[in-house]
């Protein structure tokens, strides 16, 4: 019993101690992330995710990392790169059913999309409206899903000048979901809600 004891309790503090490093890691990340180390922020991130083979967190921000550079990006060499290097990431589908990633795959085949809308648009649009539905579908209260396919429409709707008083309210909605949401998984997703706040401004 004694030996059980001792083993447990050796069992506890690594787990501890590896919460406690990838913590710790996922935090270098994110700092690298907003000061704009793209490249070093997803290849940090990347050997988080080879050593937390269980956890999709960090290969979840890895591509996000990579899509939210490609929205900025104005060389178009890197930005293709970034947009492609970020969907094989996001290709896993063991994650086909979490609605977290399908709206990251959404946001990054809109980043393809807005690389040559004139050609993309009639092939990833559908694509990209599925995906959010489906999210919404697999989590009702999930505010970046709503939120997500919201804007798209938004979007989609003043290109032809159409009204999107119906997209207005859901954006309204997505942020009362951001209200009642409470996160319990480190660095599980939580973004959004100034966004959600944007666009209510606009709407009116």
């Amino acid at each position: 019993m004694k030996s059980f004891i001792i083993a447990l309790i050796c069992l506890i503090s690594g787990s501890t101690f590896a919460q406690s490093n990838f913590e710790k890691s996922m935090g270098q990340a994110m700092s690298l992330w907003q000061s704009g180390e793209t490249q070093k922020a997803s290849a940090l991130l990347e050997r988080i995710s080879q050593a937390e083979k269980d956890n999709w967190i960090p290969a979840y921000y890895q591509a996000m990392v990579l899509t939210t550079a490609s929205f900025r990006e104005k060389n178009k060499e890197t930005q293709a790169k970034y947009i492609q290097s970020a969907e094989e990431i996001l290709n896993n589908s063991a994650q086909d059913n979490n609605s977290e990633w399908l709206v990251l795959r959404a946001m990054n085949q809109t980043a393809l999309m807005i690389t040559d809308p004139m050609t993309k648009a009639k092939e990833l649009s559908p694509k990209i409206i599925g995906l959010y539905k489906k999210a919404i579908t697999l989590a009702p209260n999930n505010p970046r899903a709503v939120l997500g396919l919201a804007e798209f429409q938004i979007n989609s709707k003043k290109y032809f000048n159409q009204d999107t008083s119906k997209e207005c309210e859901d954006v309204k909605k997505a942020l009362s979901l951001f209200g009642e949401e409470k996160i319990t998984t480190p660095f599980a997703p939580s973004w959004g809600k100034d966004r959600a706040e944007q666009l209510i401004k606009e709407c009116k």
